[in-house]
C-alpha cells in the first residue's frame, strides 16, 4: 500500500465526517492534517450546551468529537491507510471545560499498530494546544478488509475531485 497524499486523506476524512451521522449533526469537520496528525473541529452551537448557566458544551458532544478524531486518525497513519476502525476502547480524562462560545478542536495520532488493533492518543483544546481540556487514549479494531479508497472515486455524475 502506498501512502496517500494529504489531498487524498482530506477527501476521505471530509466524506467520513459527512457520513458519520452523529458527528455530522454536531457539525464536526476537518480542521487540518499535519503529517500523520489529524485535527477535527467541533463548532460551538447553542444546542450542544450541557450547562446553560455556564454555556459549557455537553460532555457527550466532546466524547463524540474525541472518538471520531481518534478513530479517523488511522486514515492519516501511513502504516494503516484508509480503513474502517471501530472503537474497541476509549478513555477520556476531562481536564477542564471549553469557554462558552468557543469551538473545540481534537487532535489525534496513531502511536502503535498491531496486526488487528490500533492504539491512538489525542486531546481536545480551545484556545491553545498547550491548554488541553481533555486527553484521550484508546484502541480501535484494524479492519483492512474494509478499505475506504473507494471514497476517492468520483460518485456517478460527479467530475474529477
Amino acid at each position: 500500500m502506498s501512502a496517500l497524499t494529504v489531498a487524498e486523506k482530506s477527501d476521505i476524512i471530509e466524506k467520513m465526517c459527512r457520513y458519520i451521522t452523529h458527528g455530522h449533526l454536531q457539525g464536526i469537520c476537518l480542521e487540518s492534517i499535519d503529517g500523520e496528525e489529524l485535527t477535527l473541529r467541533l463548532p460551538y452551537r447553542d444546542e450542544l450546551v450541557g450547562n446553560p448557566d455556564t454555556g459549557a458544551i455537553h460532555g457527550g458532544a466532546l466524547t463524540v468529537l474525541l472518538d471520531q478524531a481518534l478513530g479517523i486518525a488511522a486514515i492519516c497513519c501511513d502504516r494503516v491507510g484508509p480503513v474502517l476502525t471501530p472503537t474497541l476502547d476509549l478513555r477520556i480524562d476531562h481536564l477542564g471545560t471549553a469557554p462558552a462560545g468557543s469551538d473545540i478542536f481534537a487532535t489525534a495520532r496513531v502511536y502503535r499498530v498491531t496486526r488487528r488493533v490500533l492504539f491512538i492518543a489525542g486531546f481536545a483544546y480551545c484556545e491553545s494546544r498547550d491548554k488541553p481540556i481533555a486527553r484521550a487514549t484508546g484502541s480501535w479494531v484494524l479492519m483492512p478488509e474494509l478499505d475506504l479508497t473507494g471514497l476517492l472515486e468520483p460518485a456517478h455524475g460527479e467530475g474529477p475531485s
